[in-house]
């Protein structure tokens, strides 16, 4: 079954909150919200510290003293954050739901 479904996200340790992210990166691209209707949308523009080709930060530790407005995902922000896509880990173990079979948690292969 996998610690992640029987662990409450705020009982999690750090290694395995992190462990939750697939590497996406799509919480790294900027978005931009409308100022009428609060929609959200995002661009095809990723934060500078992204890395294009390992979809990574390339200061995981110090980004948010250099991206002021980069929202660190916590337990208590993720059911919050409307703007998580459908396949984030964060989300669907926030929603009560399984990880995707790709996931690198399921599969073992954090290539898939």
């Amino acid at each position: 079954m996998g610690w992640w479904r029987e662990t409450p996200m705020e009982d999690m340790t750090p290694q395995q909150w992190e462990a939750l992210c697939d590497g996406c990166a799509k919480c790294c691209v900027i978005r931009l919200e409308d100022e009428d209707t609060g929609d959200i949308h995002a661009t095809n523009i990723g934060c500078k510290l992204l890395d294009g080709q390992s979809c990574r930060c390339t200061d995981y530790p110090g980004r948010q003293a250099k991206v002021p407005d980069c929202v660190q995902l916590t337990p208590a922000n993720v059911r919050e954050l409307s703007w998580l896509p459908k396949t984030c880990g964060y989300r669907l173990i926030a929603e009560g739901r399984p990880l995707f079979d790709w996931h690198p948690l399921v599969s073992g292969d954090p290539e898939s």
